[in-house]
């Protein structure tokens, strides 16, 4: 008796969650962009999201008067940004490579096929673990308060994540 119970549970409880977590399934389909590949837009998103986290920093984040760490913060924003913005598409081109030919086919595809948008909601989890962490170590010496670097870090990256994701929805669109 205890079991039927338990079984009946369960089952009540994977019916409601299949009826709350629907996913849409197109077969013998393929997604292609209407307007054009989000990687026509990386470097805009780049420029855009550069320019406010390093005036952000720069302006808000208490390192001080010496220009030479500002040039250093600069130098460093962009690494970071660049490793957060391209490392979705390098993970995404090995994912790829069982479908290419060689690398810069699979990269291509990285780019091409599935609806991939840049920014994605595990992209601000992604930049925050690639990029706060090496802009702030390598700053907070400089800084005269590292709790307001890390937050207007992290805040910056939340705002320019945010505004990328709109750009990209509003200027890209596909259909299966």
């Amino acid at each position: 008796m205890l079991m039927n119970r338990f079984n009946l549970k369960v089952v009540l409880c994977l019916c409601v969650f299949t009826l709350i977590f629907q996913v849409s399934v197109y077969a013998n389909s393929s997604w292609h962009w209407l307007t054009s590949s989000p990687r026509e837009l990386l470097p805009l998103a780049i420029g855009i999201t550069l320019f406010i986290e390093i005036v952000a920093i720069l302006f808000f984040s208490s390192l001080g008067k010496d220009l030479s760490i500002k040039a250093k913060a600069a130098v460093l924003i962009i690494l970071a940004n660049i490793m957060s913005f391209i490392f979705p598409y390098v993970w995404r081109m090995f994912e790829m490579q069982p479908f290419a030919t060689d690398l810069a086919d699979a990269w291509y595809l990285a780019f091409e096929s599935g609806p991939y948008y840049i920014v994605l909601l595990g992209y601000l989890f992604l930049t925050i673990i690639i990029e706060a962490p090496i802009v702030y170590f390598l700053l907070k010496k400089h800084a005269v308060n590292a709790k307001r670097l890390l937050i207007v870090i992290i805040v910056t990256n939340v705002i320019t994540t945010i505004i990328v994701a709109i750009l990209e929805r509003t200027l890209l669109q596909g259909t299966w």
